[in-house]
Formats: C-alpha cells, sequence, structure tokens
C-alpha cells in the first residue's frame, strides 16, 4: 500500500459557533457518515461547550482467554469481552456540559429577571444519566472526521477541581454500548475532495 500524507489526520474539534459534541435522545436518526448535517432542533442533537486542550479519547479495550492443546502450545486466543469508552474533560460550565456530565433531570436552570442572573442548580447523588446518541465532530483542513456512539451513558466524571487560573474541569467517561449490529462506536471520515 502507498504511503499517502492526506490520510494522516489530527482530532481538531469542528467548532464554530457550536461545540464539538453532540448529544441527543435515543431513536433520533443518526448520521452514518462524516457530513450530513445533524437532526436539530427540540428533540435533535444538542451541542456542548469547549472542551479541554487533552481533547478525545477512544479507549477499545478487548479480554481475550487463551486455548491452548495438550503440549501448552497456543491454539487460539478467543473473545471474551469488549468494553469502548470514550472520555474528555468539560472546561465550559454551561446547561448542556452540565447535563451531559449529571443527566438532564440533574440540572436545573433558571432564567434571570430582575432579582438575579440565569442561575443553574446541579444535584449530583447516586445515579447515572441516562442512555443518549453521541456525535463527535472533527475537523483537519477540508478533512472531516465525526466519531458516532449509538447508545452512550456517562459512567464516571472525575475530580472537579476549584483553582484560580484553570478552567472548572468535568473529567467526562463515556460507556459506549453494542447497538442492534453489535458496533459500539462507528468512526467516519470525509477528505473533502469532490468530483466533477
Amino acid at each position: 500500500m502507498a504511503i499517502n500524507t492526506a490520510d494522516v489526520l489530527v482530532g481538531a474539534p469542528n467548532q464554530l459557533t457550536t461545540g464539538a459534541i453532540h448529544c441527543a435522545a435515543l431513536g433520533v436518526a443518526m448520521p452514518t457518515d462524516a457530513r450530513t448535517a445533524l437532526t436539530s432542533g427540540e428533540k435533535g442533537f444538542k451541542d456542548s461547550g469547549y472542551v479541554s486542550e487533552d481533547g478525545l479519547k477512544i479507549t477499545p479495550t478487548y479480554s481475550t482467554s487463551d486455548i491452548t492443546d495438550w503440549s501448552g502450545a497456543l491454539v487460539r486466543r478467543v473473545l471474551e469481552t469488549f468494553t469502548g469508552e470514550m472520555s474528555w474533560t468539560s472546561i465550559q460550565m454551561g446547561e448542556q456540559d452540565l447535563k451531559n456530565a449529571f443527566g438532564d433531570d440533574n440540572v436545573t436552570v433558571t432564567a434571570a429577571n430582575g432579582s438575579h442572573g440565569v442561575q443553574k442548580a446541579v444535584k449530583i447523588g447516586a445515579r447515572l444519566p441516562k442512555e443518549r446518541e453521541w456525535v463527535f465532530e472533527m475537523k483537519d483542513g477540508e478533512n472531516l472526521i465525526r466519531v458516532v456512539v449509538p447508545r452512550g451513558q456517562v459512567t464516571n466524571v472525575g475530580e472537579i477541581g476549584f483553582v484560580r487560573n484553570a478552567p472548572i474541569g468535568l473529567e467526562t467517561t463515556l460507556s459506549c454500548y453494542a447497538d442492534a449490529a453489535g458496533n459500539s462506536l462507528y468512526i467516519y471520515t470525509d477528505d473533502g475532495v469532490f468530483t466533477a
């Protein structure tokens, strides 16, 4: 196979006025490529805010067991379990960032009025947010990269630090569950080169 520098990609966020992380309730039409616009509106995908400079990480983990013959030689290795996880740190305390981390039912936003500004209240306790569909959008020049999680659930939020010289970060771990086709994650790319 020939080497091709155009296939060496970086994962910069694809964001201008919206964030690069989107989520929706289960059942919203999922994209199957890197370019198709996401369903938006009240029942569509909602976007999040800034992510730390560490970016987005995918961790596929395969657990296997060995089958050996009578002499102890390895004959075969079989899959026992697979887990897919994604992680990132939100550095914006926006409504959707908080809902992503702690669940819609645990975040209340009160509009500003004559006696206070916009208020957010977050309840943190022994419960996990609901499963959702997730889309992560990146770009490298004209190249588009999209990671799609058909069923994802935030299963951990790391230590939340409050210091004077760093943003408050929500270290988020997303557990990715298999869809009807048995896939937990999809990665789509589009090089942005159109033909006549």
